[in-house]
């Protein structure tokens, strides 16, 4: 009995450790993606790149190219990575190859293309994950006969909702299914997907595109006690709406299709970031929801748990955060270095070098301090 337990145990050990070592490539490879972003665009507009390192402190491997000079380290922690531009920290003199001698057109690109690049991963990821596991979407899981919706035959039972007013709709959350319609107006231009079975049985979807109007509907709702159990009798109720019931369902699409949605859908995830951001900022959303470098490998840890369709969503999830971080003007971060670059292009003079270095520094300083408090603080919570 106790081998038994002992072996057990064991396995869900190396099972958890097998997780966290998957989060960890996870952020590793979002981190190097976005590493890659700088490198490309910087080879690619001239500049002399002095290193790019994967992973943090002493160097366990490295390799120097001698045509170009540019060394390649592999680091022994495993968080972090960083692509080192000639003279990037330093007033740059008369070194026609120092990062900050270069345009500062040329400079942005390449500070933005970290960013860039993590997006368009994102959206590879997310257009994967649709065509192989499918998008949620809303669905009409019932079309009441009283509503003008029925009456004027444009919604019909099954429809998948994929856009309103030509907008694309996207679920993120449960907070999404139920508000994607709030803002319709009382005629919305709807496109939908309907499923039709063709001669040879096999089910296929077509795009229908209508006008929905709202209108007065009649429905039949279940009533409950007081202790929420179903009674079995059922009462007539009338609200103002499109006259349908909704519900979700993940859809697979075609890679185009697929493709196409994962750029609305990227954007979406974008702004649902700057909003809970916004929201942490103001108080309306818990410190508790935020987190460092830990709580981002324990939640794709715990997320892979589901699956793998579950590790690509969150991937790509991360992937966008990852994005949209690195662009906020703060100290430290591309989106500050950007702010001063184009600072230096408006004036025509840069901001001192040491000037900005210390900014940077302390920037760094407050990040990795802020980072650590989160981690604790949500190791301490939960």
């Amino acid at each position: 009995m106790f081998n038994l337990l002992l072996a057990v145990t064991a396995k869900t050990v190396f099972t958890n450790i097998g997780y966290v070592l998957l989060a960890l490539f996870a952020l590793m490879l979002m981190i190097i993606i976005h590493e890659c972003g700088h490198y490309l665009a910087g080879k690619l507009l001239g500049f002399k790149i002095d290193e790019f390192a994967i992973g943090m402190g002493p160097k366990i491997f490295k390799h120097t190219n001698k045509e170009t000079g540019e060394l390649f380290s592999i680091r022994c922690l495993p968080v972090g990575g960083f692509c080192g531009f000639h003279g990037e920290d330093e007033e740059g003199g008369n070194d026609p190859l120092a990062f900050n001698n270069q345009k500062p057109w040329k400079r942005l690109i390449v500070l933005f293309s970290g960013a860039f690049f993590n997006f368009l991963s994102a959206i590879l990821i997310i257009t994967i994950f649709f065509s192989v596991y499918g998008q949620i979407l809303p669905t009409v899981t019932d079309v009441y006969e009283t509503g003008r919706a029925y009456a004027e035959g444009t919604f019909q039972k099954g429809d998948i909702i994929i856009s309103v007013n030509g907008n694309p709709v996207n679920i993120l959350l449960e907070e999404d299914l139920a508000n994607f319609l709030k803002d319709a107006g009382d005629s919305a231009k709807i496109r939908v997907l309907r499923r039709t079975v063709n001669e040879r049985g096999k089910t296929k979807f077509e795009v229908v595109k209508f006008t929905a109007t709202k209108g007065d509907y009649s429905y039949e709702a279940k009533i409950y006690d007081e202790e929420g159990n179903d009674t079995g009798a059922t009462e007539t109720k009338t609200s103002y709406g499109f006259g349908i019931q909704r519900g979700a369902e993940q859809v697979k699409l075609p890679f185009f299709r697929a493709a196409g949605r994962a750029i609305p859908f990227c954007f979406f995830v974008v702004f649902k970031i700057l909003a809970s951001l916004g929201a942490l900022i103001t108080g309306k959303m818990a410190l508790s929801s935020a987190g460092g470098t830990i709580t981002a490998i324990r939640t794709i840890s715990e997320v892979s748990k589901a699956g793998f369709s579950s590790f690509m969503y969150v991937l790509c999830i991360l992937s966008a955060n990852l994005a949209v971080m690195n662009l906020l003007p703060f100290p430290a971060l591309d989106g500050s270095r950007m702010v001063f670059t184009l600072i230096e292009m408006i004036f025509k003079k840069p901001v001192p070098r040491k000037v900005e270095a210390v900014i940077h520094l302390v920037g760094f300083i407050i990040l990795i301090g802020l980072t650590v408090f989160l981690d604790i603080f949500n190791l301490i919570k939960n």
